[in-house]
């Protein structure tokens, strides 16, 4: 008989389960089919450890379990926790503070979700490692397609209740439920997944339907909810109860709904819980270090400007290159020559996505394979980023662009109007001596495309390149054009994805979302190979064959001609800063720019900077007197050596 712990009382397993018949709390949980837990024994206290309870490490390695505890946190130990930090969230404030069902396609709606939630794991994108998080231990079944987590015993809601396995199989009922009204992540999770398990109150199992590697990771990294809360709704429920409202967390930050306020285009204001479960975890060292995190919402590029300019916000993304390079100068405002503001750059490792202009392949005119192929030579992006990005960017030609899954020979999208046209003269489209315009049938050819007040300055080229060919382009301004991306109801659209560190290609380039709407599909990509080779990219676990499968994917959809492909930035942010802030030599994180522990970008100062006592009075006494100068730091942030590559 084998005996497992050292305690003098012992229970054979077949008699515990005769005993607590009934009764799932004590119930012992079956971690193996290859251990006989049936010649098993166990004290009482042995007995909780095995479910998973306090103790559960001195069973876990023997069990298989997988944890990882050598990492170090990514924020400064120099960091000084208070203060108030002030970002500007988006143009206008979000219909929703819900970052699941409709209407949630937003950064800002992840930010709060990663300020207020928290998911069972963090997957390192640097280390390629997952760390733990509201799961301490992990492990994959046999069959490769089971998945068990044990919650670390500690975890708590922000109303001190504990976190436990129903919280996961709750949130995986409300991503499912289709009156959330967004098809990507209810079609996403019930085909993926099984209705996951809490086989105890700490472990809890979720099956795979199908063989796929990047499962595991999902569930890992999708956010908890409180089932206790989840329970007594339903998806239309909940987008109805937490349009504006958010259920307790396990995060750092709580909102603070007493100043949150829709009135004048809104602010959202959070505050670090000083209770927060893994506040003193290693992990955390040096990260979330403001007391109050505020967001406000500034719709025009003026008032945004003028009031960085007087100090009612902290960080301002310089979106344009021409501003980083003529107006936003020592020689333009005194607060940058005297170093009360600063500029910077950080260079990372950022993914680049997919961007440029996108076409509606189901409708007229870009129904037609041979007109998209003819507008990947008609913009001339090369003039463009000399004359109005001042070279700062560069074209890209993928849809993994500078990344080991961009296939090296995609068809080149270069300028040549002359072979534009003689693709489009072979579409049908003809110009009479007389005319202006390319026709066809007696139509000439005529698009609009929606696009945001200002970008006129870019593209406008694009309406004099098509000019020159016979092609009217009309420039339509409204307030969200990616609304009208994403619904579908659009013809051409000048945008883009942020670039993720792992591809997933199903949900931009599977057929199955061909025909949904609120979906990254948005250009209806439908091939049979592509659909065939992502099964084939989700059921292999070998990462070198995984990106030649993502390079033969890019080449089959670079040849579909749904995206002219635009221009990106090599570095990962770009910016100002009031100068007052200390950070971490690395400026940023490794990653993407969404918010999360190993991502880098417009948001991620809010995880690791902090504000500086020393800095803040010195910049207050600079204020106040127009002799008093700042050093001024260096621009470049160049803690990976990206430059010199």
């Amino acid at each position: 008989m084998e005996f497992i712990g050292n305690k003098s009382i012992y229970f054979i397993v077949s008699f515990l389960f005769i005993m607590n018949c009934g009764n799932n709390n004590q119930k012992v949980y079956k971690q193996f089919d290859s251990i006989d837990i049936s010649t098993t024994q166990f004290s009482q206290e042995d007995e909780s450890a095995w479910n998973g309870g306090p103790g559960f490490k001195v069973y876990a390695e023997q069990l298989g379990w997988e944890t990882n505890n050598n990492f170090v946190s990514i924020g400064s130990p120099k960091a000084i926790k208070g203060d108030t930090i002030t970002l500007v969230g988006e143009e206008v404030m979000p219909p929703t503070f819900r970052n699941i069902g409709k209407e949630t396609r937003s950064q800002f709606l992840s930010i709060i979700e990663a300020l207020a939630y928290e998911p069972l794991l963090i997957y390192n994108y640097e280390t390629s490692k997952f760390e733990p998080e509201l799961a301490t231990h992990w492990r994959v079944g046999k069959d490769s397609l089971t998945f068990f987590f044990r919650i670390d015993p500690r975890a708590k809601w922000s109303d001190g209740r504990d976190v436990t396995a129903n919280d996961i199989v709750a949130s995986y009922k409300l991503r499912i439920d289709k009156g959330h009204g967004d098809p990507t992540t209810y079609k996403g999770w019930e085909e993926s997944f099984y209705e996951p398990v809490s086989e105890t109150k700490y472990i809890v199992s979720i099956k795979s339907k199908k063989k796929d590697w990047g499962n595991f990771k999902s569930i890992a990294e999708a956010i908890v909810y409180p089932s206790y809360y989840l329970n007594k709704i339903d998806g239309a429920t909940f987008l109805e109860k937490y349009q504006y409202e958010m259920m307790p967390g396990t995060g750092p930050y709580r909102i603070d709904m007493n100043l949150t306020s829709q009135e004048n285009n809104g602010i959202v204001v959070f505050n670090r819980r000083k209770d927060y479960w893994a506040i003193d975890e290693p992990r955390n060292i040096g990260i979330n270090n403001f007391d109050v995190i505020k967001f406000i919402f500034i719709d025009d590029d003026n008032q945004l400007i003028e009031r960085f300019f007087t100090g009612d916000y902290d960080i301002y993304l310089v979106s344009r290159a021409q501003w980083w390079n003529e107006r936003f100068t020592a020689e333009e405002y005194p607060q940058i020559k005297r170093g009360l503001t600063q500029r910077l750059k950080v260079f990372n490792f950022k993914p680049t996505g997919v961007s440029g202009l996108a076409f509606n392949t189901k409708e007229w005119p870009f129904d037609d394979i041979e007109v998209r192929k003819a507008f990947s030579h008609i913009w001339n992006l090369d003039k463009l980023m000399d004359k109005l990005f001042f070279n700062e960017y560069v074209a890209t030609n993928s849809y993994w662009p500078w990344s080991k899954y961009e296939h090296p020979d995609n068809p080149i999208q270069d300028y040549n109007p002359d072979k534009a046209l003689q693709l489009l003269n072979e579409a049908g489209w003809q110009k009479n001596p007389d005319d202006k315009w390319l026709s066809k049938e007696e139509k000439i050819f005529e698009v609009d495309m929606y696009t945001y007040a200002g970008w006129d300055r870019i593209h406008n080229s694009l309406v004099n390149d098509l000019e020159a060919i016979g092609i009217k382009l009309n420039l339509v301004v409204i307030q969200n054009p990616f609304e009208k991306f994403i619904q579908k109801t659009f013809t051409m659209h000048y945008g883009g994805w942020t670039g993720r560190p792992v591809p997933d290609p199903d949900q931009m380039l599977h057929s199955k979302y061909a025909d949904d709407i609120d979906v990254t599909n948005a250009t209806s990509m439908a091939n049979k190979t592509i659909d065939s080779l992502i099964e084939a990219y989700e059921t292999n676990w070998n990462l070198d064959e995984r990106a030649q499968i993502i390079q033969q994917i890019d080449s089959i959809a670079t040849r579909e001609y749904h995206y002219v492909f635009g221009w990106a930035a090599p570095y990962g942010w770009r910016g100002l800063y009031q100068n007052r802030f200390g950070m971490p030599e690395r400026g940023l994180s490794y990653g993407s720019n969404r918010y999360h522990k190993h991502w880098g970008g417009w948001a991620n100062h809010i995880l690791l900077w902090w504000s500086d006592p020393e800095k803040k009075v010195r910049l207050m006494r600079a204020r106040k007197s127009d002799t008093i100068s700042l050093p001024i730091e260096d621009e470049n942030k160049d803690y990976w050596n990206k430059l010199s590559k």
